[in-house]
């Protein structure tokens, strides 16, 4: 009986550690997004002029380009634009509090990028949307990133921590 339960005891150990060793190779929940911003600026090229953006927390001004972001549960969020709107140039951080939204903030990022892309009035700067933006996500994090043509967006944003 001892043999019986040791035996199963082993296995049930065993089984939890294979279980544990599971890599996730996202960032772990609450990890400030500034860590992110500031490794997506260090990333760039050292001849590259430096990247001048200002931290925007204008919830109207958020809403305009965000459309439906404000109806989703954020843990943090971090919106870093340009001095000069028509420049294709922003980096948004969110991390959402529900897995179950985080399609819909991915959806929303990328309805920002094509609508930057469909700007008749500024064709270099929708260029710019188009070829030089992309959303990424990771769990519950979800980065929307457009940077000037000789600038760098990292392969996987949260990954640089």
């Amino acid at each position: 009986m001892k043999k019986i339960i040791s035996t199963v005891l082993i296995v049930m150990l065993s089984l939890t550690l294979f279980a544990c060793g599971k890599a996730d190779n996202g960032p772990k929940p609450g990890t400030p997004l500034e860590t992110f911003y500031e490794a997506i600026l260090a990333a760039q090229p050292e001849d590259a002029e430096a990247l001048i953006f200002f931290e925007e927390s204008n919830p109207a001004l958020i809403d305009s380009f965000y459309a439906g972001l404000d109806k989703i549960a954020l843990s943090q969020q971090a919106f870093y634009m340009p001095p000069i709107a028509t420049h294709p140039c922003e980096i948004v951080l969110v991390e959402v509090k529900d897995a179950a939204d985080v399609q819909a903030v991915v959806d929303i990022f990328q309805a920002r990028i094509d609508l930057g892309a469909d700007n008749v009035a500024y064709p270099e700067s929708a260029a710019g949307w188009s070829l030089y933006a992309q959303v990424q996500q990771s769990g519950n994090f979800v980065g929307m990133i457009v940077l000037p043509e000789a600038y760098t967006i990292p392969e996987d944003v949260f990954a640089l921590q």
